[in-house]
């Protein structure tokens, strides 16, 4: 998932902002969402810490604060080197400083009519999508669910297990951040992944990397995110050769 930042000074073009990003999320389908969108950069810097998925910032340049937009991509960068940054700004003769403050911005887009901005949006999305769609789709590193025309894209070190659905031809996944309920079958998903995955159970498929302790005389295997999956009896002994 991307997260996304709005950082401008002028609440009018902030909410405009907000309004545009959301509705191309929603047309697109894209898996994104607004974290935060505010015109103080502080707050910004502070979500950002917070979190661990990678981050699309659009940044007004002249804040009217103690650190500027320039300032901001520059503190960003340090946090997150690869994240998306892009300038929405009235000043086009500022451009040239993105190179001096080395933001690396993907895009710089000029404030003036309404069409233009949605527009350049538009395009930074879909190309942010692209890439990170690019990045994250090594087939030994990432599982992808195709839900509503929405591309949900998982890495592997989050999934944490595996299990059919009460609900007739579903799968549930079990992430570390989320949940997700999705149309599928274990033995299709199971020829899918890799070296890291079990089917402990008719009904569950477990990443051995998230597993804390196996209990096989109780035949459960507690995650680490305190979850218990079954084992039975005839994938015990797979089990105890995978985790030693």
């Amino acid at each position: 998932m991307i997260d996304i930042f709005i950082c401008e000074d002028n609440i009018k073009h902030l909410d405009a902002l907000q309004k545009y990003i959301t509705n191309f999320i929603l047309m697109e389908g894209f898996d994104m969402r607004i974290i935060q969108a505010t015109s103080d950069p502080h707050v910004i810097l502070k979500e950002v810490l917070a979190t661990e998925n990678t981050g699309l910032f659009f940044l007004d340049i002249d804040l009217k604060t103690d650190i500027n937009g320039l300032e901001l991509a520059q503190r960003i960068r340090k946090i997150q080197p690869r994240c998306f940054i892009v300038f929405v700004t009235s000043h086009s003769e500022m451009s040239f400083l993105t190179f001096q403050y080395k933001a690396e911005a993907l895009d710089f887009i000029i404030k003036d009519t309404i069409e233009h901005l949605k527009s350049k949006i538009h395009e930074c999305l879909l190309d942010v999508n692209s890439k990170y769609t690019s990045l994250n789709n090594d087939s030994a590193r990432t599982f992808t669910i195709n839900q509503n025309d929405k591309h949900i894209v998982i890495e592997y070190n989050d999934i944490i297990f595996f299990e059919t659905s009460t609900n007739i031809h579903k799968i549930v996944l079990h992430a570390k951040k989320r949940v997700i309920e999705f149309t599928g079958q274990l033995k299709d998903i199971e020829q899918q992944l890799d070296y890291r995955f079990y089917r402990c159970h008719t009904s569950y498929i477990v990443n051995k990397d998230n597993i804390v302790d196996v209990d096989f005389k109780e035949l459960t295997i507690h995650m680490n995110n305190g979850e218990i999956c079954p084992v039975s009896v005839r994938k015990k002994k797979g089990l105890k050769k995978m985790t030693g």
